[in-house]
């Protein structure tokens, strides 16, 4: 469970974390965040999580703000690149990761082909190995996380929160 991670803890906080706590899906994920404010845990997260943080709560915030269905709001947002500009909540949220005493680690262009061992050893996805590499770049070991895919990786701690 993801409120047993021990004080003083090193943790990369994935994308979904972040996206439960801002569409308060998952209270487990906002007291985490608290702690970081707090400073009991060290988080971290990367650039990539921030644009997926963003891109996800731009999609969500477009089905909220002019009803179109989850499945269609890219595509909606194409056909309509005019209503883009009105979606401020999403980058609102993205700036509040920062409150959270959140370290932001780089992406650099050498991850792009350093992760490729990582993608192929655990079959991750792509920017699920770019965090992974930043991860084992910075030496941390503990990940909070929704995804599944972290489970083939048998050298990190995986918490998950629970859901509403």
């Amino acid at each position: 469970m993801i409120e047993e991670i021990p004080a003083k803890s090193r943790v990369f906080i994935d994308s979904n974390i972040f996206i439960y706590h801002f569409l308060d899906l998952s209270k487990d994920c906002s007291n985490l965040l608290e702690r970081a404010e707090r400073r009991e845990i060290r988080a971290y997260a990367s650039t990539v999580v921030l644009g997926e943080v963003l891109h996800k709560l731009m999609l969500s915030e477009a089905v909220e703000k002019y009803g179109t269905k989850p499945y269609q709001a890219i595509r909606y947002l194409k056909e309509h690149p005019e209503l883009i500009k009105s979606l401020e909540k999403s980058e609102i949220s993205v700036k509040e990761i920062l409150e959270f005493n959140v370290e932001i680690l780089p992406i650099g262009e050498d991850a792009i082909f350093e992760s490729r061992g990582l993608r192929e050893q655990y079959g991750l996805m792509t920017n699920d190995s770019l965090n992974l590499y930043a991860m084992k770049i910075q030496g941390i070991k503990v990940i909070a996380t929704n995804d599944r895919d972290f489970e083939r990786v048998k050298e990190i701690d995986i918490w998950r929160p629970k859901l509403i």
